[in-house]
């Protein structure tokens, strides 16, 4: 490769080591200034060896230098990202009086409640006003005065600030560290009567303008016939606002592989690019209007780019076509690999906590497979016939897209869509037609007549997205589930992707063997994880809020005891229990009983409200079912519920190692088992804590 094309490739990998360096590091003694005097050392040392060796093939020096201070740079962007108030900034202000704060973006209405992020912007102590700057989230109860909440709205509240709870499960998601990167570090739930419009309004105006637009194009949108599930998949294609998508269609699209359909990205932008380009192409070809052109298409290109919500995907579109519009005004051609480059360069500068965003990963690894590994795919297979080869192509893109996205997909999902190729194939002529009719329909939504012909059109379009993708669905095998792969295991499977790219361009065969010497690796780890589950005894009790959920395993089986609420919420499974059962490598589908049943099978022996598994007794604690004076031995004791605390009573029937508090049982419920705990000497847990491993 001639890298002197290519010189953002190196130095956004530079940034993105010292980015991720900081993220390594954080809480570790070394601060920037630190840093800048090993560096500053590091430096000196390679320019006085290089005067002393001043041969050309020492010229590999200055290389060195210009990356260690990327490395440096991204290591410093990373320590001056804002961090956001903490908790001793949350006891100060439970301590002070009202509270003011800005909403930061529209709110978005849910079945209970009204969800917004709210932009602190000073509380009262003792009657003074103090300045704070952070972010918090807020759930506020769904009254009329809620739901009229609008972006820069002022309110003053006077309810105490709460610290996010980090990941409870083993393998749960950690919702708290993904808030903390957008800058969101506390919550609280708002009452009717907890807080007061303050009627100030302080809002940036090119968001509010952006914001107004999209929700004009969304009433378009519903004027115009689009309505239900084609309405939440149409605004979330065209606008980028997926808070309308029904949960069943959204499990179909991710289901048929087709999930980043409903993202903003590069086709949107070159449809715009497209139409745009045709309508000022009336202007003439003079030299003024050739400029003009150039001009408005920028401005369009990142208004559109703004009223989707500038997320990472059409950021990175909107940037690069930028970038092949500004090399146009400057009469300079560029490469495809450097803008991609480029474009995750200015990202990272931006904002370095988009290195850690999925949306970010996964949207540069799909366009980079694309651009490395689509004309080699499409080179493998030979077809007469055009319209056989045109289908091929589109195979190839989608091809190229899911095996450099397929690590990703595995590591953050624990899942695999063997039916991409075939929704991919179908979706994307309806997409294209989607978008370029919903395109059409949001500048002509005031032409009375022509509106609702496109409006048909677009709704065709969606309705035949939501049937296909509900199709691929219901194909057996649609959606494996249970996959799993650690860290090393990712960072093995990139560089094999890296250097099978490299293998089929530069053709050496030495990479053949560096090739198979990874795939061993991979295979030994993945062999190593086997044969660790293979032996592994687990008796886990997880922390899930309002139920209770238990799994006894063995090797590679499982079963799974919990109550019937649980088993009616299968998100909430998979949110908090299938994280672990997928690095567990146990079944996602375990074998389930309710509270109230009796079993008996391999693994554990249910009799009322006794279970025997793993050598241990546990019993659940059932006023109904006490032990009629007879005190019976257990290793542990799980109480549920909102029953009133009588540990007295309970020892009357059972001898009980340790007390155990689920999930299902209020905050203030814990609090009268733990004070009961502790004067009757029973050691005592709960599982709001996390998950217990016994």
């Amino acid at each position: 490769m001639n890298w002197n094309k290519y010189p953002f490739i190196r130095l956004v990998a530079a940034l993105a080591l010292g980015i991720a360096l900081r993220e390594v590091g954080e809480g570790c003694a070394l601060s920037p200034y630190g840093l800048l005097s090993v560096l500053v050392v590091f430096i000196m040392g390679l320019l006085v060896l290089h005067r002393r060796l001043k041969a050309y093939r020492y010229r590999w020096i200055h290389g060195v230098v210009v990356i260690a201070v990327f490395v440096y740079l991204g290591y410093c962007r990373a320590s001056l990202q804002k961090e956001g108030l903490r908790p001793e900034d949350y006891n100060q202000m439970m301590q002070s009086g009202w509270c003011l704060a800005r909403l930061d973006e529209p709110p978005t209405e849910r079945e209970k409640t009204v969800k917004a992020i709210l932009d602190i912007v000073g509380f009262e102590n003792e009657g003074i006003p103090l300045c704070a700057e952070g972010k918090i989230m807020a759930y506020f109860q769904k009254t009329e005065d809620a739901l009229r909440l609008d972006y820069g709205e002022m309110l003053a509240f006077q309810v105490p600030v709460e610290e996010i709870a980090p990941p409870l499960n083993p393998g749960e998601f950690d919702y708290r560290k993904y808030l903390e990167r957008r800058g969101v570090t506390g919550m609280v739930y708002l009452k009717e009567g907890d807080w007061v419009p303050i009627g100030v309004r302080k809002a940036n105006a090119l968001f509010g303008f952006a914001y107004r637009f999209r929700n004009r194009m969304m009433e378009a949108m519903l004027q115009n016939g689009i309505t239900d599930d084609e309405f939440g998949v149409g605004a979330a294609v065209l606008l980028g606002y997926d808070e309308s998508l029904p949960a069943q269609v959204r499990h179909n699209y991710v289901a048929a592989g087709s999930m980043h359909i409903l993202c903003v990205s590069g086709m949107h932008v070159g449809i715009i690019y497209l139409l745009a380009s045709l309508l000022l192409d009336l202007l003439g070809k003079s030299k003024v209007a050739w400029l003009v052109k150039r001009m408005v298409l920028l401005v369009l290109i990142w208004l559109y780019a703004l009223i989707t919500g500038l997320s990472p995907s059409i950021m990175r579109s909107a940037l690069m076509i930028s970038m092949i519009l500004l090399g146009e005004l400057i009469h300079r051609k560029g490469f495809t690999l450097n803008s991609i480059a480029a474009s995750a360069f200015v990202l990272l500068l931006i904002n370095p906590n988009n290195l850690f965003a999925i949306g970010f990963q996964l949207s540069y690894a799909a366009v980079v497979g694309i651009v490395l590994l689509q004309k080699p795919l499409a080179n493998l297979v030979y077809l007469k016939s055009k319209w056989l080869d045109k289908v091929w192509e589109i195979t190839s893109v989608s091809l190229a897209a899911q095996i450099a996205t397929m690590p990703f997909a595995i590591y953050y999902f624990n899942q695999f869509t063997p039916y991409f190729w075939l929704s991919n194939l179908l979706m994307t002529p309806l997409s294209f037609l989607v978008i370029l009719s919903g395109m059409t329909l949001l500048m002509v939504s005031w032409v009375p007549g022509l509106n609702g012909v496109v409006g048909k059109v677009a709704w065709f379009g969606l309705h035949w997205m939501n049937e296909v993708v509900a199709g691929i669905e219901r194909l057996p095998f649609s959606l494996v589930k249970g996959l799993y792969m650690d860290g090393f295991q990712l960072g093995i499977s990139l560089a094999l992707l890296l250097l099978l790219w490299l293998f089929v361009n530069l053709k050496k065969k030495r990479m053949m063997m560096e090739m198979l010497v990874l795939s061993v690796v991979l295979a030994l780890s993945s062999a190593l994880q086997s044969q660790k589950a293979s032996r592994q005894s687990v008796l886990m009790l997880y922390s899930v809020r309002n139920h209770t959920a238990l799994v006894v395993a063995q090797g590679f089986n499982s079963v799974m005891l919990c109550d019937k609420g649980l088993l009616a919420e299968p998100s909430s499974i998979d949110y908090s229990l299938k994280g672990h059962w997928a690095s567990a490598q146990l079944p996602m589908n375990p074998l389930c009983y309710t509270l109230d049943e009796d079993f008996a099978c391999s693994l554990a022996v249910k009799r009322k409200n006794l279970l025997s598994a793993q050598g241990k007794l546990i019993a659940f604690w059932n006023p109904d079912e006490a032990g009629g004076g007879q005190q019976i031995a257990v290793d542990y004791l799980l109480v549920s519920g909102k029953q009133k605390p009588d540990l007295r009573g309970i020892l009357n029937s059972f001898q009980v190692g340790m007390l155990i508090i689920d999930g299902s049982v209020p905050k203030y419920r814990i609090k009268e088992w733990m004070e009961q705990a502790e004067s009757c000497h029973v050691p005592c847990t709960s599982l709001q804590g996390g998950a217990i491993c016994i």
